[in-house]
């Protein structure tokens, strides 16, 4: 009990810093997990991601109000609108934000105890059938086609993540294997690293422009009915395979009709219901289909971890509770605390990001160099090598930043790659 408390407690405060310091990404709670994963059991990885992963959206909204500097890419959307509002203005869209999002992550968490709890466990053989799976993962390959606009990137990140990816499928030709020699001794660690974060944390030039203000959260009037819709445009928003939360954000911005404070309310409510349904894909079919997914399969990959059987298992902590049950329940508790603190404080958390904005790039290069030697520790390749393969990687993240591409297709493919030439393999040996 003391445990899942610690994780709970240590999430919220991952996911506040995640929200309120730029450059650092949606994906840094899971990314933390690498460190302690083989200690920590299903139900604590868990709760540690979706907290982190939550906490970041809440606090995401309190950076932008108040600085100007998108704490998660999902308020990218609205940025320009904040021109037009007064202080008393903000000090309204604080607090709106604020339970619009808790009310979301209510609705996320409804949403996905539907899904486990009245799913029929007893078609889970035929939903993963090779046939039925080729078609999902075909499903899921079609959908990289709208992350770029140009085709051509995506066809060359997905050639490139299909051939460095698989490991273990003895049915291909040696010379695969050849040319997989190139970039033997890489971790997705360090494909992370390389083609997202150094690019980010060195190309980032996000300024800091806050008054002296009195920043407080003020209750007034709320829309409920139009919370609830923004819920549900979120909740649907993160069964889509990509930038879900962005995506959600966006459906909902554009829906808002045309008071701005509203199309900022109805952003805010539908990225953080996003955020949390976008587990549901992972939990019932063992498919992620973002960033933040991608790296909890890798870890369930990693300790052998079959999520959508061991999910539905009793607690360790409650025996009379299954884990999704823990899960879910750790996660209102967290959204409670997320709610109370993102209406208090406001202006501490102002300072917090004035005070570390100006050193900020110095702060994430010191962050980077402890994560490289922690990889480069763990790993099974000389540091010669590791510098030489996270350059690659490095100067290929440069490129698709310049070009504006999105690399969530290369890792996707890393990911997925093994799993589909099994598949394709097997579909063409049954059907030829």
């Amino acid at each position: 009990m003391i445990e899942l408390l610690l994780t709970i407690l240590a999430g919220i405060f991952v996911g506040i810093f995640t929200g309120l310091l730029p450059a650092l990404p949606v994906f840094t709670g899971p990314f933390l997990l690498y460190y302690f994963y083989g200690d920590a059991s299903l139900e604590y990885l868990i709760v540690f991601w979706l907290s982190v992963v939550s906490g970041s959206q809440f606090f995401g909204s309190v950076a932008v109000i108040t600085t100007k500097i998108p704490g998660e890419e999902s308020s990218a959307i609205y940025l320009n609108d904040l021109d037009k509002f007064s202080l008393w203005e903000k000090n309204k869209l604080l607090y709106n934000t604020a339970l619009g999002s808790y009310i979301a992550g209510l609705f996320g968490i409804a949403t996905i105890w539907l899904a486990m709890t009245y799913m029929n466990y007893d078609i889970l053989p035929s939903l993963m059938s090779v046939n039925l799976q080729i078609v999902i993962y075909t499903l899921a390959l079609a959908s990289f086609f709208f992350v770029n606009k140009d085709w051509r990137w995506t066809i060359g990140l997905m050639c490139l993540g299909i051939l460095i990816g698989p490991r273990n499928n003895y049915a291909l030709n040696d010379y695969w294997y050849q040319l997989q020699e190139l970039f033997q001794g890489y971790t997705f660690y360090m494909v992370i690293l390389g083609t997202i974060l150094i690019p980010q944390v060195f190309t980032s030039n996000s300024y800091f422009n806050v008054k002296q203000q009195k920043f407080e959260a003020i209750r007034l009037k709320f829309k409920w009915l139009a919370s609830v819709k923004n819920s549900v445009i979120g909740c649907l928003s993160g069964l889509i395979p990509g930038p879900s939360a962005s995506l959600g954000a966006t459906y909902a911005y554009n829906l808002a009709g045309k008071k701005a404070d509203d199309k900022i309310v109805a952003a805010e409510t539908a990225n953080n219901a996003s955020v949390i349904t976008v587990a549901i894909p992972l939990f019932l079919l063992a498919l992620p289909i973002n960033i933040n997914t991608m790296i909890m399969s890798n870890l369930m990959d990693i300790k052998s971890i079959d999520i959508p059987i061991e999910i539905m298992e009793m607690s360790n902590v409650f025996p009379s509770l299954t884990i999704i049950e823990v899960v879910l329940a750790s996660l209102l508790f967290a959204l409670t605390i997320y709610y109370l603190l993102s209406t208090r404080l406001i202006d501490w958390y102002v300072k917090i990001i004035q005070l570390l904005h100006y050193k900020i790039k110095l702060i994430l290069v010191v962050v980077l160099a402890l994560l490289i030697g922690v990889d480069l520790y763990s790993s099974e390749i000389t540091w010669e090598r590791y510098l030489i393969l996270l350059s690659v990687f490095t100067v290929i993240g440069y490129i698709l930043k310049r070009y504006k591409v999105n690399p969530i297709v290369l890792l996707f493919s890393i990911i997925l790659s093994d799993k589909l030439i099994w598949l394709y393999i097997q579909m063409f040996t049954i059907n030829f």
